[in-house]
């Protein structure tokens, strides 16, 4: 006999709290991205952009470098007699808005030290959309998200456990359409499915079954049966037929 394959479920929902903070720090991270790139093709004097390729290189170095070293190669600036390096590492270039451009660095790198700090890293590259869209945070990144900050089950056992639990959840859920249970009243409200269940010790496997006078309950009032005055009304006759 083959073996069942397993499959690991989330269990529950991720940390709202948790998730609303990683995603709070990578669009701040995307809006500083976006000021980045900005600003090096501005310094480069290159409003059609440069692609997403020459930007990731530059987060690999000194952003004020990289932009110096770029604007030379870019603009085949070339001083006879004087090595070009020198004049770089001199910073005698004038570049327009290269302060800028190292302000945005500077921000970017912070956004990128909170992420480290919240411990989920996805690839930047796969944020970019495209050079119509720019970046954005994408369904494959959620769905990471969700993996790396989920609780799963790691085991058959927990999978028909979880399962079942579910089915709990729904039935509440459904108790809660009909105003039955009431959650925005809190977890006390559980206590009402002791009037509506009985435990039979004799009914095994079956030991929950529900209550019989369960449409007395207060909660269910409006579901009570009317009182059926036929059977009360039958002779004697009919009882010896």
């Amino acid at each position: 006999m083959k073996e069942k394959l397993f499959t690991p479920r989330q269990i529950g929902r991720p940390d709202p709290m948790k998730k609303t903070g990683i995603i709070s720090a990578y669009s701040n991270m995307l809006q500083c991205a976006c000021d980045l790139q900005m600003e090096i093709e501005r310094c480069l004097d290159r409003p059609e952009g440069l692609g997403l390729d020459f930007f990731l290189q530059s987060l690999q170095h000194n952003t004020a470098t990289f932009i110096k070293e770029k604007f030379v190669e870019l603009n085949n600036v070339q001083l006879p007699g004087i090595n070009i390096q020198k004049v770089i590492q001199q910073d005698l270039l004038d570049i327009a808005a290269i302060e800028e451009a190292i302000k945005a660095r500077n921000e970017f790198d912070g956004a990128w030290a909170r992420i480290k700090e919240l411990g989920f890293i996805f690839p930047l590259r796969k944020l970019y959309v495209d050079d119509e869209t720019g970046w954005n945070l994408t369904p494959d990144f959620y769905e990471k998200l969700d993996q790396k900050i989920g609780r799963w089950t790691q085991s058959p056992e927990q999978n028909f456990i979880l399962e079942n639990v579910q089915k709990i959840c729904e039935g509440l859920n459904s108790l809660s359409s009909l105003n039955i249970i009431r959650p925005q009243h809190g977890v006390t409200e559980l206590n009402y499915l002791v009037d509506f269940l009985e435990i039979d010790m004799k009914n095994a496997p079956d030991f929950f079954i529900p209550n019989d006078i369960l449409f007395y309950q207060h909660r269910l009032n409006k579901y009570r049966p009317k009182p059926n005055f036929n059977n009360n009304n039958k002779s004697f006759e009919y009882f010896v037929s």
